[in-house]
C-alpha cells in the first residue's frame, strides 16, 4: 500500500499552458481563425513536477467544453484532432482544433492529474479581415452621405436666409459665435461649414474678424452632432430611417424635415453597420497594440486622429469611428482623449487647402493656429483630462462627446475676446502678394446657383472696383499740380487692375442671368451690369485721356494759369464727389442719392460751358501760360464732364 503511495507522489505535477524556454506563451490561447478550418497553431500545455522538471508519459485529456449553440443546427461541430494525449520527453502535449461553421468562442478544457485549464479560442467568418474593411468603407461611405444628405433638408429651408444670416453679423463677435454654431448644425459638419467659410470671405461676403468669430461657433456647433450620436440608439435607426422616409413622400410641407430625419437614421445605421464590425477589431493584436500605446503616446495619437480627419474631411466621423469603439468597449477614456483631441485638429487641413484666395487663406490659417495653439495649451495636462470628466460624469461615449465640446468651448473662450487683434496679426503672416491683388477672387461659380449671393459677390467686387477708381482720379488731380511722373505712371498700371476686375465681373454677370431670378434681383442686375460698364468707362478716361495730357505737360514743362488751375481744380472737386455719391448709391441702393447725382450731371454740364468760357475770356486777355496750355486745359474739363456723365449713368436704374 505504501509503494502504491509513493508512486503517485512521485507522478503527481502541475499542468500549465505552455511556454517556450524563454517564457513565451506558446500554448495557442486566445487564437482567431475562420469557421470550420484548424487552428494555425496547436493548443498545447505542458505537465511539470514540483521543481519545474518536465513529465513524460503523462495522459492529458482533451475536450470540447463550450461552442456557439448554432452548430447544433448544422450539426457542423468543432472537433480535436487528438483527445488523449501523453506529453513527450519535455512534458509537452498537443492537440489541434477545427472550428465548427458558426463564429463565436470556442472554449477547450485540458485534463490531467486532477488539474485542469482552460483555452479560449476565436472563429470569425471566412476573410473575415477583408469583411471587416469592406464594413468599415461602407459604414463611413454611409455616415458621410446621411450627415451630406441630412443637412441638405436643412439646408433648403434655411438657404434663402443664409446671406442675410451672415451679413448681419456686423460687428458683433458673439452672434458671430452663435451663427457659426447655427450654420455647422444645419450642414452637420464642421469641415463643410469650415470650407463654406472660407468661401464667403474669399467672396468677400464676410469680413475677417467677422470670419473669425464664426470660426469659433463652427467648432462649438460640430459637437452638437458628436453629443447627439452618443446616445446609444443604434438599435433603433431603422427605425428612425423608416419614419423619415415616410414623412418625406407623405407630407410634402414636411419634406425638409422628413430629410433630415431620414440622414440622421442614416448616421445611426451607419453606426451600427462599423460597430458590428469593428467588435472584431479586439482579435487583432496590432489594433490592441496600437490603441494600448495612444495613453503612452499620446502625440502620436494626435497625429493619426488628424490624418483620418483630414481623409474623411469630417471631424464628426472621425469621432464618429471613436465613439464605436467606445460602444464596443475597445478604447477607454485616457486612449480616447488623443484621438479627440487629432480629430478637432485635422478638420482644420480640410478647408486650408480649400483655400485659394488671400481671405479665405487667413480664414483658414486661424482656425489651424486657434486648435493647435489649445492643444499644445491643453497637451501638459492630458494625463488629467480624464479625471475631470469623470468628475462630470457619464458613460464613456458621453465623456468622449463632453470632452469635444469642453475642448471647443475652452478655444472660443480663449481667443474671442482678441479676434480682432488676431486678424490683424493674420494679415502679417499671411501677406498678398500682387498677382494676387491683381486676380479677381472673390467670384465663385459654386454660388451661381444661388442668383441673391452671386449677385452680392459681383456687387462687392463691382464697389472694390468703383474704389480703385475713385483713387485714380483723386491722384489724377496731384499729378496735374505736383507734374508728378512716377504718380502718372501708377495711375495707368491701376488700369490694368481695373481692366481685370471688369473682364472677370461682366461674364460672371452674364452667367448669373443664365439662372433664374425674381423680377427684383432682375432689376438689380441691370444696374450691377450697367455700373460694371460705365466704372470701366471712367478708368479708362483717366488712365488714356487725363494721364495723357498730364505726360503732355510734363514733357512741355507748361504750367496752368492761378485762375486756371483754381477752375481746374473746384471742377475736378465736383466730379469726385458725383462719382462718390454715384457709388455710395450704388451700395446702399439709395433712390434720393441716385436723384441727387442725376441732378448733379445737368449741373456739371453747364459748369463745364462756364468755364470754357472763362478760359477763352483769358486767351482774349493775351495771358501766356493760358495760350501755353489752352489745348490741355480744354480737353481736361471736357473729360471731367465726361467722368461727370457715366457717373450719373451707374445710378439711372437706381432712380
Amino acid at each position: 500500500m505504501s509503494s502504491t503511495l509513493l508512486l503517485v507522489f512521485f507522478i503527481v505535477g502541475s499542468l500549465v499552458k505552455a511556454r517556450d524556454p524563454l517564457g513565451n506563451d506558446i500554448s495557442g490561447d486566445e487564437q482567431v481563425g475562420s469557421v470550420e478550418s484548424v487552428l494555425k497553431n496547436p493548443i498545447m500545455v505542458r505537465v511539470v513536477d514540483a521543481d519545474g522538471k518536465p513529465q513524460a508519459g503523462v495522459r492529458v485529456e482533451f475536450k470540447i467544453l463550450d461552442e456557439p449553440k448554432a452548430n447544433i443546427i448544422s450539426n457542423r461541430f468543432a472537433r480535436l484532432s487528438k483527445r488523449e494525449v501523453l506529453t513527450d520527453k519535455d512534458g509537452y502535449a498537443m492537440t489541434e482544433l477545427t472550428f465548427g461553421k458558426t463564429r463565436g468562442t470556442y472554449y477547450v478544457i485540458a485534463r490531467a492529474q486532477g488539474e485542469s485549464v482552460v483555452f479560449r479560442e476565436n472563429a470569425l467568418e471566412k476573410n473575415w479581415l477583408l469583411l471587416l474593411l469592406f464594413s468599415l468603407f461602407g459604414g463611413l461611405g454611409i455616415f458621410i452621405f446621411g450627415l451630406n444628405y441630412g443637412s441638405k433638408g436643412l439646408i433648403r429651408a434655411a438657404g434663402a436666409k443664409m446671406r442675410d444670416l451672415l451679413f448681419s453679423l456686423a460687428k458683433n463677435r458673439f452672434m458671430a459665435l452663435l451663427i457659426g454654431v447655427v450654420v455647422t448644425v444645419i450642414l452637420g459638419s464642421s469641415t463643410a461649414s469650415s470650407i463654406l467659410l472660407v468661401r464667403f470671405a474669399s467672396s468677400g461676403i464676410i469680413m475677417l474678424e467677422q470670419a473669425l468669430g464664426v470660426l469659433m461657433g463652427i467648432n462649438i456647433g460640430t459637437t452638437i452632432t458628436v453629443q447627439i450620436l452618443a446616445f446609444k440608439v443604434l438599435d433603433y435607426a431603422i427605425l428612425i430611417v423608416g419614419i423619415g422616409f415616410f414623412i418625406m413622400h407623405l407630407f410634402p410641407k414636411l419634406k425638409n424635415a422628413g430629410q433630415a430625419l431620414f440622414g440622421l437614421g442614416l448616421l445611426f445605421f451607419s453606426l451600427k453597420i462599423m460597430s458590428t464590425a469593428t467588435g472584431n477589431l479586439k482579435y487583432l493584436p496590432s489594433f490592441n497594440n496600437a490603441i494600448a500605446g495612444l495613453a503612452q503616446y499620446p502625440l502620436v495619437g494626435i497625429i493619426a486622429a488628424a490624418l483620418i480627419a483630414f481623409i474623411l474631411r469630417s471631424s464628426a466621423a472621425t469621432i464618429g469611428i471613436v465613439l464605436i469603439l467606445a460602444f464596443d468597449s475597445l478604447i477607454d477614456f485616457q486612449q480616447a482623449v488623443p484621438l479627440i483631441l487629432g480629430a478637432n485638429l485635422g478638420t482644420t487641413f480640410s478647408a486650408l487647402i480649400s483655400a485659394n484666395t488671400i481671405e479665405g487663406r487667413r480664414v483658414a490659417v486661424g482656425h489651424l493656429l486657434f486648435n493647435t495653439i489649445s492643444i499644445i495649451l491643453l497637451f501638459p495636462f492630458i494625463k488629467y483630462i480624464p479625471l475631470f470628466l469623470d468628475f462630470i460624469g457619464g458613460d464613456l461615449s458621453r465623456r468622449i462627446a463632453n470632452l469635444h465640446t469642453i475642448f471647443n468651448i475652452f478655444t472660443a473662450v480663449l481667443f474671442l475676446p482678441f479676434v480682432v487683434p488676431f486678424g490683424k496679426l493674420l494679415k502679417v503672416l499671411v501677406r498678398e502678394s500682387r498677382s494676387e491683388r491683381l486676380a479677381v477672387h472673390r467670384l465663385d461659380s459654386t454660388f451661381l446657383s444661388t442668383p441673391a449671393i452671386a449677385l452680392g459677390q459681383a456687387a462687392r467686387e463691382i464697389l472694390y472696383m468703383a474704389d480703385i477708381t475713385i483713387k485714380m482720379l483723386e491722384d489724377a488731380m496731384s499729378v496735374f499740380k505736383n507734374r508728378d511722373d512716377a504718380l502718372r505712371k501708377k495711375i495707368v498700371e491701376t488700369d490694368d487692375e481695373v481692366d481685370c476686375l471688369e473682364e472677370a465681373i461682366t461674364p460672371y454677370l452674364i452667367k448669373i442671368s443664365e439662372g433664374e431670378m425674381d423680377s427684383r434681383l432682375s432689376a438689380y442686375h441691370r444696374v450691377l451690369m450697367n455700373a460694371v460698364n460705365e466704372i470701366e468707362n471712367i478708368g479708362d478716361v483717366i488712365s488714356k485721356k487725363l494721364m495723357v495730357y498730364a505726360k503732355k505737360q510734363i514733357d512741355t514743362g507748361f504750367v496752368f494759369s492761378e485762375e486756371g488751375i483754381r477752375e481746374i481744380e473746384q471742377y475736378h472737386k465736383f466730379v469726385l464727389t458725383t462719382f462718390r455719391t454715384a457709388v455710395d448709391a450704388l451700395a446702399t441702393r439709395d433712390p434720393e442719392l441716385a436723384k441727387e447725382v442725376l441732378k448733379r450731371k445737368e449741373i456739371g454740364y453747364r459748369t463745364a460751358k462756364d468755364m470754357n468760357e472763362l478760359h477763352l475770356d483769358r486767351l482774349k486777355r493775351g495771358l501766356k501760360k493760358s495760350l501755353e496750355t489752352s489745348t490741355i486745359h480744354l480737353d481736361l474739363i471736357s473729360d471731367l464732364e465726361r467722368i461727370n456723365f457715366h457717373a450719373s449713368v451707374i445710378v439711372e436704374g437706381i432712380v
